[in-house]
Order: C-alpha cells, then sequence, then structure tokens
C-alpha cells in the first residue's frame, strides 16, 4: 500500500543508516581533571571488566570529559594514564543495565611509573537519566524468598508496579500505569522476549531462571526514544556470562504436603489434603574459553511441582474437590561472549523451555471450573539472540542485535488428547450459574514465531556549548502466528441455576446452546513492525542534563476486510502511520557533589498491537468456515426460567448436542454466513498511546542508601473497545425477552473494533533503597494510585451501557480493572553478626483490593439487550459465612474486594566459604501468617468484572487468587564455586 510505502521510507530516513540500543548494556562517563580541577585531554583510559578481562580504550576530550557506552554490566576498573602524572586505578565500579555511572577522575602530578589505586565508590543516583524505574541485582534475586523463583515476580519490588502471579509455570505478569499487563516490553539481553500474539499478560515469552540472570532494570515512566512498544513497564533483563575463573552454582529446592498448609476453602470444606510437592533443581557453570578473549555460560534448571488446587463450589459441595495441578519443566540456556580485538566483542545466547502441565483448572468467565473440566498444557518456548558491537575512533559504538522468538502451545482436555483430537466427539461442556461442569470447551494449538533485527550507533560529541550523548537506531521484527481451534466444538450449554439436569423437570433443561460450526477454525496471521529514534542527552554545564528524544513506529498487519462493508477495497487494510513520539526531559543535580537530583519529563508512548486482538476479525467474519453458533440466537430461552420446555428444538433433549441436524444446517467444508458474533474491523482504527509527564527527586544517603519520590500521570487515549453495529432491542425488561436487531442479515451482534477508550492514571511513587553495607540491605517502595476511564483498560472490551446508536460512553466511567490504589512491600536481607554465616531475609507486601461492578441480571431495565445494569449506590453483602460487604460507589467499577497481604521469610546458613566456593542451607516460609489471598467475588460478563445479584455466589468469595497459596515451607541448599 502506498501509505505504507511512504512511512517506511520515512523510518529509514530517521534512522540513518544505524542504530538499536544500550538495551543490553550500560554506559560509563565522567571528567578527568588535576589537583587544582583544570580539564585534561587525551587521557588514556582503559576500562576494564573485572570478571571477563573484556576492555575498552578511549580518550578524554579537550574538555576532560570522557564517554563509553555498551558495557556489559558488571565490575569494572578504571585505569587512567596521562604523562607527568602518577597512573591512577579505580576498581570495583558498579555498572547496572540501561543506567548511565558517573566516575570523575583526579589525577595527581608526578612520575607515570607511579600508580594510585582506591576502590570506588558507585553513586546510587543516575544524573543523566529522567527515567522512573529501578535494578534489581542477583544479591537480591538469589537472597530473597520466592515460592515459584520467577524473576517477574521480584519486578514487584519497585514501586508503580502491581504483580499479576499466575498458576501457570512462567506465566507471571505485571500491571503498570494501572492498566493491561499486555503493554509492557520484556526484553533480554537486549532483544525481544514477549508473545507477539498474547502481548505480555501471561508475561514474557520464555522463562528465566534466576540463577540465570545477572540483574535486570525496569523503566516504567519517561523511558527514552530507544526504548518502545510500550504504555507500561520496559523490564530488561541481562543474563549471566562467564569470567576469567570458572564459576557455577548447584541448587535444589524442595516442598511437599508436610510442609504446606490446607487452603482455606480445603480446611473449610473438611477435603483431605491434596499431596502437593515442588521440586526446583539445576546448576550454572561458566567460565574462560580463551582468558581475557572468550567465555561460556551454561544454565540447566528442572521443576517438579504437583501443585494445590482447590475446587469451591457453595452451591454444589458434591463438586468440592482438593486438587493437585502437575508441572513439568525444562529450562536450558547456553551464552558464548568473545572480543576477537580491542574494538570488537561478539555473543550469542539460546534459551528454551518445556513445561507440559496437567489438571490444569482455569476459571471460566469466572466461573469455577470442576474437576471434570480441567485441561491440560504442552508449551515450548524459545529465543536466541546474536550480537555484534564494534568501536570506531574514540566516542562511536555500533551495535547490531539479531534475534528469534518462538512458541508452541496446545491447550486441550485429556479426552481431547486421547480420542484422536475430535472435540466433536467429546460430551458438551455444562456452563451452570456459577461454575463449568463435565467437559473443558477448550482444544487449541499455536505456534507463533517473531524474527527481529536492531542496529544501534552511540555517539559521544563534546562541544562547546556541553556535550552530546547521541544515539540513533532502528528496529525491524517479522511476526507470524498459526493456530488451529476446535473449541466448543463439543457444544456448551448455558443453565440458569446450578441445579442438576433431570429430564422430567423442564425447569432444569438449558437455556441457551453455544457451539462451534461446521469445522475447526484455522488461523494465519503475520506482521511487520518497525521503529526507528533519535536520542540526545546534552549535558548543559556541569549540573544540567537535558533529553530530547523522538521515536517513529509503524506496524502493518495484513488483514483480509473482505465483506465488510467499511472497505470498499478489502485489500486496504488500517497502517496508522503518523506514530511519532517526541520525549523531552531534564535532570538537575540540586548540589555540586551530584547526591540530589531533581528530574522530570514528558513522552509520548505507543503499545505493540498483540495480533491477538484482531485475530477475531479474521476468524469471525461475515463468512467464516468455523464460528460460534447461538441457540437461540438473540437472549435465552424462556421455557426453563418459566417451568416449561424450552422453545429452541436444539434444546429440547437437553444437554445433548443434536450432531445430525447440526450437519444439516451447517454441512463441513461450508463457508457460510456466521450465524453467531460478527467482528469487522474499522478503516480508522489507530495504535493506542499515552501520553506521560513525571516530575520527582532523588537522593543519595551516605555511602549506600539511595531515595526518591516521583509524581507521574500517564493518559492513554485511543484505547481499544468494540461496539456494536447491530444493536438490539429487548421486547421488555424481562430477562428472557426476545432482543430484535436492526439489520436480520446478521444473526446478533456486529462488534467492530474502534479507538474510543481514555483512561487517567496518576501516582505517588516513593522508594527508598539500602546497597549491602554493614551486614545489612534492603529496599522499601509505596505507590498511591488512582487508574480509571470510560473503558476497563484490558484488552479491546465491548461497551456495554450502548443503547442503539448511543454509546453512552460517559456512564462507562469509572476505575480501570487494574487499579490498586496502594501497594506497599518491604524487603531486605540481615547477616546476623557473630553466628558463624546466618541469614534472615524477608519480602513483606500489602495491597488493596481490585475493583468490580454489582449488577442485576435478573432484568433489562434499559432494554438494550445485554444484560449488564448497575445496582444503585450503597452497602451489600453477600449471604453465608464467605459473604463479605462492599461499599458501591455506582457505576462501572464501583466497588473494591478484599486487599491483601503477605509476609515470607527466609533463614539461610552459609556451612562454609572456602574462596568462591560456599555452601548454603535455607529455610523458607511463605505466606508466613496464612492469610487468604481471596479473587473477588466476580463473574466476567462480556469481559467485565461483576457480581450478579440475581446468582446465589453474589458477594460471596469462593476461590483465591491465581498464584495464591496457604502457608507453604521449603527447604533448600545451594552451592556455589
Amino acid at each position: 500500500m502506498l501509505k505504507f510505502r511512504v512511512a517506511l521510507t520515512l523510518v529509514i530516513a530517521l534512522s540513518a543508516g544505524a542504530a538499536f540500543a544500550r538495551q543490553g548494556g550500560a554506559q560509563l562517563r565522567g571528567t578527568v581533571a588535576d589537583q587544582h580541577d583544570a580539564v585534561l585531554e587525551g587521557v588514556v583510559l582503559r576500562i576494564r571488566n573485572q570478571d571477563t578481562g573484556i576492555y575498552r580504550v578511549t580518550r578524554t576530550n579537550p574538555d576532560g570529559t570522557y564517554s563509553v557506552s555498551g558495557l556489559p554490566p558488571g565490575r569494572y576498573e578504571i585505569q587512567a594514564t596521562l604523562a607527568g602524572f602518577k597512573q591512577s586505578a579505580q576498581s570495583g565500579v558498579r555498572l547496572e543495565v540501561g543506567r548511565t555511572t558517573t566516575v570523575d577522575i583526579t589525577l595527581i602530578v608526578g612520575p607515570i611509573a607511579q600508580s594510585v589505586t582506591v576502590e570506588a565508590r558507585t553513586p546510587l543516583v543516575d544524573t543523566a537519566s529522567k527515567t522512573v524505574g529501578g535494578h534489581i541485582a542477583s544479591n537480591e534475586l538469589l537472597g530473597l524468598p520466592s515460592a515459584n523463583r520467577s524473576f517477574v515476580g521480584f519486578v514487584g519490588l519497585l514501586p508503580g508496579i502491581v504483580p499479576i502471579p499466575s498458576d501457570a509455570l512462567g506465566a507471571d505478569a505485571v500491571s503498570v500505569n494501572g492498566i493491561d499487563p499486555r503493554n509492557n516490553n520484556f526484553l533480554l539481553d537486549g532483544a525481544n522476549n514477549n508473545d507477539d500474539y498474547l502481548g505480555q499478560r501471561a508475561g514474557t515469552q520464555a522463562r528465566t531462571p534466576i540463577e540465570a540472570i545477572q540483574e535486570f532494570q525496569v523503566l516504567t515512566h519517561q523511558f527514552d526514544a530507544e526504548f518502545g512498544r510500550a504504555t507500561g513497564a520496559v523490564i530488561n533483563a541481562v543474563t549471566r556470562q562467564g569470567g576469567n575463573v570458572l564459576h557455577g552454582s548447584g541448587f535444589s529446592f524442595f516442598q511437599d504436603s508436610r510442609l504446606t498448609s490446607r487452603d482455606f476453602f480445603t480446611r473449610q470444606n473438611g477435603l483431605p489434603e491434596p499431596d502437593v510437592q515442588q521440586q526446583q533443581f539445576g546448576g550454572t557453570v561458566g567460565g574462560p574459553v580463551v582468558r581475557n578473549k572468550a567465555h561460556f555460560f551454561f544454565s540447566l534448571e528442572a521443576i517438579r511441582a504437583d501443585r494445590a488446587t482447590s475446587v469451591n463450589i457453595p452451591s454444589r459441595p458434591d463438586l468440592n474437590a482438593a486438587a493437585t495441578t502437575r508441572g513439568r519443566a525444562w529450562n536450558t540456556i547456553v551464552r558464548f561472549d568473545h572480543q576477537p580485538s580491542a574494538g570488537h566483542t561478539w555473543g550469542i545466547r539460546w534459551l528454551r523451555e518445556s513445561s507440559p502441565q496437567e489438571n490444569v483448572l482455569i476459571p471460566s468467565g469466572g466461573r469455577q471450573v470442576t474437576m471434570n473440566a480441567a485441561r491440560e498444557e504442552d508449551d515450548v518456548d524459545q529465543t536466541t539472540v546474536g550480537s555484534l558491537q564494534s568501536v570506531f575512533g574514540n566516542s562511536r559504538v555500533n551495535s547490531l542485535r539479531v534475534a528469534f522468538t518462538g512458541e508452541n502451545v496446545a491447550f486441550a482436555n485429556h479426552e481431547f488428547n486421547s480420542n484422536g483430537r475430535r472435540q466433536d466427539l467429546l460430551a458438551p461442556t455444562l456452563q451452570y450459574q456459577t461454575f463449568i461442569d463435565q467437559q473443558s470447551e477448550v482444544a487449541m494449538a499455536r505456534i507463533n514465531h517473531a524474527w527481529s533485527v536492531e542496529d544501534t550507533a552511540s555517539w559521544f560529541v563534546p562541544a562547546r556549548g556541553g556535550s552530546h550523548d547521541l544515539k540513533f537506531g532502528f528496529q525491524y521484527q517479522y511476526a507470524t502466528v498459526e493456530s488451529t481451534n476446535q473449541g466448543m466444538r463439543n457444544g456448551l450449554f448455558e443453565f440458569r441455576t446450578n441445579t442438576r439436569f433431570d429430564a422430567a423437570d423442564p425447569a432444569t433443561y438449558p437455556e441457551r446452546l453455544q457451539i462451534r460450526v461446521p469445522a475447526a477454525s484455522d488461523l494465519v496471521m503475520k506482521g511487520h513492525f518497525l521503529s526507528a529514534f533519535f536520542q540526545d542527552r546534552w549535558s548543559v554545564g556541569d549540573r544540567l542534563t537535558v533529553s530530547l528524544g523522538i521515536r517513529y513506529d509503524l506496524e502493518s498487519i495484513p488483514l483480509s476486510e473482505e465483506d465488510n462493508p467499511a472497505f470498499p477495497d478489502p485489500a486496504r487494510y488500517p497502517i496508522d502511520t503518523d506514530n511519532l513520539a517526541p520525549r523531552f526531559g531534564f535532570t538537575y543535580s540540586l548540589d555540586a557533589a551530584k547526591r540530589s537530583v531533581l528530574r522530570g519529563g514528558y513522552g509520548i508512548f505507543y503499545d505493540k498491537t498483540a495480533l491477538e486482538l484482531l485475530a477475531p476479525i479474521v476468524t469471525s467474519g461475515r463468512f467464516s468456515s468455523s464460528f460460534i453458533a447461538f441457540f437461540p440466537a438473540n437472549g435465552v430461552d424462556p421455557g426453563p426460567s418459566q417451568g416449561r420446555l424450552p422453545i429452541e428444538p436444539m434444546l429440547r433433549n437437553g444437554p445433548t448436542v443434536d450432531q445430525e441436524t447440526l450437519a444439516q444446517l451447517f454441512p463441513p467444508g461450508l463457508h457460510a454466513r456466521n450465524m453467531g458474533t460478527v467482528f469487522f474491523d474499522s478503516p480508522d482504527r489507530r495504535v493506542p498511546r499515552a501520553d506521560q509527564i513525571s516530575i520527582g527527586v532523588s537522593r543519595q544517603i551516605g555511602a549506600s542508601v539511595a531515595a526518591s519520590a516521583d509524581f507521574v500521570r500517564a493518559r492513554g487515549r485511543d484505547q481499544l473497545m468494540t461496539r456494536d453495529l447491530n444493536p438490539g432491542v429487548r421486547v421488555d425488561t424481562t430477562r428472557t425477552g426476545a432482543v430484535a436487531r436492526l439489520d436480520p442479515d446478521f444473526a446478533t451482534s456486529v462488534l467492530e473494533l474502534v479507538n474510543l477508550g481514555r483512561t487517567d492514571y496518576d501516582a505517588l511513587e516513593v522508594q527508598i533503597e539500602k546497597r549491602s553495607s554493614h551486614n545489612f540491605s534492603g529496599r522499601v517502595s509505596y505507590t498511591l494510585a488512582y487508574s480509571r476511564g470510560n473503558t476497563a483498560g484490558s484488552g479491546s472490551p465491548q461497551i456495554l451501557l450502548q443503547s442503539l446508536d448511543d454509546l453512552r460512553l460517559d456512564g462507562n466511567q469509572g476505575p480501570t480493572d487494574f487499579d490498586r490504589r496502594h501497594n506497599f512491600v518491604v524487603s531486605g536481607t540481615v547477616q546476623v553478626p557473630r553466628t558463624g554465616g546466618l541469614t534472615i531475609s524477608s519480602i513483606a507486601r500489602a495491597m488493596s483490593g481490585l475493583p468490580f461492578s454489582l449488577i442485576d441480571s435478573s432484568a433489562d431495565p434499559d432494554r438494550n439487550g445485554i444484560l449488564f445494569d448497575f445496582l444503585p449506590a450503597g452497602w451489600y453483602r453477600g449471604n453465608g459465612p464467605n459473604g463479605i460487604p462492599v461499599g458501591y460507589n455506582g457505576g462501572r467499577n464501583g466497588g473494591y474486594g478484599p486487599g491483601i497481604f503477605q509476609l515470607d521469610l527466609r533463614v539461610g546458613y552459609r556451612l562454609f566459604r572456602d574462596g568462591d566456593r560456599a555452601l548454603d542451607l535455607f529455610g523458607e516460609i511463605f505466606n508466613v501468617s496464612d492469610r487468604p489471598a481471596f479473587e473477588n467475588p466476580i463473574t466476567m460478563v462480556l469481559g467485565h468484572p461483576a457480581s450478579d445479584r440475581r446468582t446465589t455466589d453474589f458477594l460471596v468469595v469462593r476461590s483465591l487468587r491465581p498464584g495464591a497459596i496457604p502457608r507453604t515451607g521449603q527447604i533448600g541448599v545451594r552451592f556455589a564455586f
């Protein structure tokens, strides 16, 4: 398309032949002067990694400044040499990923043969960056308690970040800026580690073990133009690399039922203790291939986990169960780094994980799932990245990176996997009022791959008006997805109550059937994603740094807009070509010692569209070879609620699918008119964006403490939602009243993807960090936040208050689904003196609850055909022992659920240390207080969390949130060498 070619030309022009970034590296800069503060030109600086011996050489500029970028994170020695001065060496300079460290050097007059060596004190405050976020180093990853040893869980130690744990292996996620976890960007060694189909709602694409991570950086606001494709956070992790000395570790951690309490519902329901266990074991090794030049690193980790999963269905106690979900994982990492010459380094890293799971119980639409409806998962994830870094002259560096990310995943029930993979031959799924029984409707397989190439140029330019740290670059990514979906080929029957079906009782008959016809759905999608950026950090004088950047993002996701009347040419799919994102910021040192910094900025940030959000346009258009048909098409059958047999013929036989009639209505191989919900694209569809503004201060206190406070605001605009192009009017206000649609050519709703969502997020983020000194390290973070908008902020939710052509978006205003008002975390490690090696560490987190709506689906007072009408503001309480009170403010998400508190504790003892060798034993207790972390008492109504007064579970908590555990003990051992 013409506009795509024009935009591509703009990308090439902006990139000007180079660029990706220091996303996997660190930067070192400073000034060299004599004893009288006179700057020194031509000083030779040799910056050497103390572990690998890999080095860089540069010289100071006429103004005495120097800058070296693209350095691997680690400990460095800086050696400065100039004729007439004693040689100076500073060791122990710690460089962190994505951070600029300033080290000023003073040379003393004297013979060059004499040297002055000091142990450097690395500053804790980055005086050159306006970015809000933080770093987590390996000592925290290895020293703090972690129930599943996932590094994503440690991201939540920083302010502004809400962890979203998962029951699935490696699927932990985070929400930042009060919005969808899809909108984050995970980088590993500077390269893509995202699921381009789902987005990041399940965390990273491939899980990285904490033993293999050196450190990671988290950017939550005001990141430079080199970072993009996110309106949430950029999580920038770096794997370990080998050194000149053979180093490694071996570890084993163990949990079982003897160390695990029964969870809240298992105890309450008098169920037997499930047979749970978890074993994590493996090791790492890294060392030289050629000393000071080539090094290798290898990591292998295995997980054998049988996790407790309680099934709690208050209306049907006979279905309660204490089950276990079985997971097995093998994770492998191989890395090789080489410096063939002083000006060139290259490396390659490969990560693969296989993680099959059985007996997985994932709530469907917020409804509890019985053991009969459990499913299985088989998942293989991997990423590979190769990089080449070249130094040109004294101040120019180029970085080239090529990467691959892939996933091969399948979700299905056990019967599907053992009957030749025919979902249509299985018993139907039974969806009762508050739970799912008999069979899982899920049966799908997906392969998604992404290839990317990135290049960066960095150029440090000293100038009379202040030095310029320039970076410019481009990225191209090609992503594909292929999937097949037999989900709901077995049919899903909806019941109005929780009562078991009785053929003699019409009130127990199903009132609706959903079923995929006439065949499985096959999806093929691809996407092209291009980016270019230019960034200048301009040091104006000694205290002020001004950051000026601009970024351009372009995505082309080819879609066939066939049979969509809004597209005269089906090949002219939308391409948003004006995603130009300027970014401006500053830092100002408030004191001459640069221990206090004022920082602020403004910027525009664009998302990267997850292919999942566009998939229904491909699979569920006006005509399709596979779609979900509804019987009846609009609304539910009134018969069962009136004590009569259903009127709909497909329901007359109870929960039994009439395959013969279906085959006549929808012959196999037919490209038929979609009798279910139709999804249309919009010609004006754009990429969602966020405008961010922040102001804050950071101060170093003493040698090891840093404190910061930032006020941040993020305005989400053009957020995706769906509106109904074929809205209906219910004949009366009853729940079972028929819905008449505007266009009878369509059986039911026609949902169009539009950019009408708006969100606003305000937060105060406070952090105190203490690096290890005097036998203690720790951090405290607190976030006071408020996220709201006219959209739930998750995916592309349907506008549920729409009445004919009136969208009534003002009435949809309310908190987003990810609004956590208070988030307080304290973590730390104490080495107890005079104990011979005793260490105590802990993590304590307290969070307020998440919002949800209160509705009553027993009637449709506005007759818009959507059973989603809010209850009036007031106090409500659920019935029974697990009913909770809620003060409801009215409207969408006007109530808040239970808060969360969890304290995890580790006690470790070092049995011996001999040089680099050490043996540690650990005892850990997770959720020390055994306080249950309840999930909100909700079901999902067309993607919106709500508690329905019509149901028996109104405001009754009936499950723990994903990833929640009862009080659990763990023992472990780790040997390092």
